[in-house]
């Protein structure tokens, strides 16, 4: 993927963020923060909660970054988790699918990955959902948040 629609994805992904580059233009090393509501609601979030039947997932892991690492993009806030034995890249697409809609996001038109979607977090804020593909029959379930310290980008 080239830098320029990686840019344009993290954008998505902190979606109505104002300035983003403006609270990332400081340095690079800045400490960065989760912000512990939107955690907890992530951790909610059926899209993180429940998986594929038969699949076996990991726990939940949680990072944060702020700035920018060369030319690597920041990884905001994630939450991700590893799901093996969940089947065919079709059949995980279209449970992530059905599972995202009802609990209200909303399906990237041309996604980039098994299954792409974002939904407002109630700011001007917006998460991110990504399922990746790691090998056979293995998936990242990922989902992309905006840390405390950048939140006043976006409210």
């Amino acid at each position: 993927m080239s830098h320029a629609v990686m840019v344009a994805v993290v954008g998505l992904s902190v979606g109505g963020c104002g300035r983003l580059g403006d609270a990332m233009s400081g340095d690079p090393a800045r400490d960065c923060h989760p912000d512990p509501e939107t955690v907890a609601a992530l951790r909610q979030e059926p899209v993180l909660t429940r998986t594929p039947p038969g699949a076996v997932p990991t726990s939940v892991t949680e990072s944060v970054s702020c700035g920018w690492d060369g030319t690597h993009t920041p990884d905001l806030g994630m939450l991700e988790r590893e799901i093996a034995g969940a089947g065919a890249a079709g059949d995980v697409s279209r449970f992530y699918a059905d599972l995202a809609r009802s609990s209200g996001w909303e399906a990237f038109d041309q996604p980039s990955h098994v299954y792409d979607a974002n939904k407002s977090d109630g700011t001007a804020c917006t998460w991110l959902l990504q399922v990746l593909s790691a090998a056979e029959g293995t998936y990242r379930v990922r989902i992309t948040y905006t840390p405390r310290d950048l939140r006043p980008t976006c409210l």
